[in-house]
């Protein structure tokens, strides 16, 4: 059973590394010249992490990433509101990555002959048996089954549902990092907010740097760019007289980029036939309640159980099971996104009936989940062969 992957960032990669584990017979088509991630940090909480050592990564991510601490959510002066828990009941915690070493670190476990850069997908096209992909050169390419990790823009999702632009969030978020000097008064990972804007601020690469995100509202205007230069005094601007601690921190920025934030509605399908959608192109989502990543993984590891012993024939079948497990929960974690946007931007748009609320969701209740063992469930209970 052949099975191609069109992207290759964090979504694609884990997907891939996931399967090629398992023994699949996997290709990955990437549209960049090289392999590379955009951005700067990444937090992945215990769910998922627990996930990764399964396949090995647990000295990986001892070395490339840093255990978060309980962080404390300030108010913009800095008197403490609460804290985000982020240790599991089996005592695995959470970790912060920068985004570049973990796709390397996803990327070397795939054999490089199964990679294929500089190939673009303009689209897909299946059959009863198989799917066709076709490439910016002109080339195509035929599987069993294909997986779409090409982002909120997928051309594979065009595919399976109808083509339909993101929706603006009217937000933006000025990203970047900076040295992790002893001198910072915080250099862990904290979180400010004064309801209407916040500013997190994590480790990575082993503590030698911090990873920082300032999330503003826009007043309504659309973003050209996805993103952009920005400034360090149009940062200061924006957390003028906040908390001196994170002053300190946006003091000593030299470069940061301004991203337009976007998402979608949940699909009305994230599978159909021989087609199925991972990570951004299944569930994008803005990232207040910082598990986007950890969904997309747990895609990955999903397929890695329900496509156990799959035969060509069985693909559709699979391939709804897979729906029936991801797209609720995505859909719950859309939702909890949304629900925390609402507690830290005083203008996000309420459902009729809608209160804001006044704290963060809790997130001892979204890391006990263990998407391997519901994808066993699914498959003893479902109607895969």
């Amino acid at each position: 059973m052949r099975i191609g992957i069109v992207g290759l960032g964090l979504a694609g990669a884990t997907t891939a590394a996931v399967l090629a584990k398992r023994g699949f017979d996997i290709t990955v088509f990437e549209q960049a010249q090289a392999i590379r991630e955009v951005g700067a940090g990444v937090s992945l909480w215990a769910n998922t992490i627990r996930l990764l050592m399964r396949i090995g990564m647990t000295q990986t991510i001892e070395r490339i990433g840093v255990r978060m601490n309980e962080p404390p959510l300030y108010n913009r002066v800095g008197e403490q509101i609460s804290t985000v828990s982020t240790l599991d009941r089996g005592g695995v915690r959470g970790h912060t990555f920068h985004r570049a070493e973990l796709l390397d670190a996803l990327s070397a476990m795939l054999p490089r002959e199964r990679l294929r850069l500089a190939k673009r997908c303009v689209g897909a096209t299946q059959s009863d048996d198989r799917v066709r992909l076709d490439f910016a050169d002109g080339s195509t390419e035929e599987f069993d089954l294909v997986l779409g990790a090409d982002g909120i823009r997928s051309a594979v999702a065009a595919a399976i549902v109808p083509a339909a632009p993101p929706k603006f969030a009217n937000l933006v978020a000025y990203r970047g990092l900076v040295p992790n000097a002893a001198h910072l008064a915080q250099n862990r990972m904290a979180v400010w907010t004064d309801r209407t804007r916040y500013f997190i601020v994590f480790p990575v690469s082993r503590e030698r740097l911090l990873n920082f995100v300032g999330v503003v509202p826009t007043g309504g205007s659309h973003e050209e760019s996805w993103f952009a230069q920005a400034s360090q005094q149009e940062l200061a601007a924006e957390f003028e007289g906040w908390d001196v601690r994170l002053q300190q921190i946006v003091a000593t920025v030299r470069e940061t980029f301004r991203w337009g934030l976007y998402y979608r509605d949940p699909l009305p399908r994230i599978a159909h036939g021989r087609i199925a959608l991972v990570g951004d192109a299944a569930h994008p989502m803005t990232p207040h309640a910082g598990m986007g990543f950890g969904q997309a993984i747990e895609d990955g590891f999903a397929l890695g159980v329900l496509l156990a012993g799959c035969q060509p024939a069985d693909i559709p079948a699979r391939l709804a099971l897979y729906q029936e497990l991801r797209l609720p929960r995505a859909t719950f974690i859309q939702d909890v996104t949304r629900r925390n946007a609402q507690f830290f931007h005083g203008d996000y748009p309420l459902k009729p009936g809608e209160t804001r609320p006044d704290g963060l969701y809790p997130m001892a209740e979204l890391i006990e989940y263990d998407v391997e063992l519901e994808a066993e469930k699914k498959l003893r209970g479902g109607n895969g062969t």
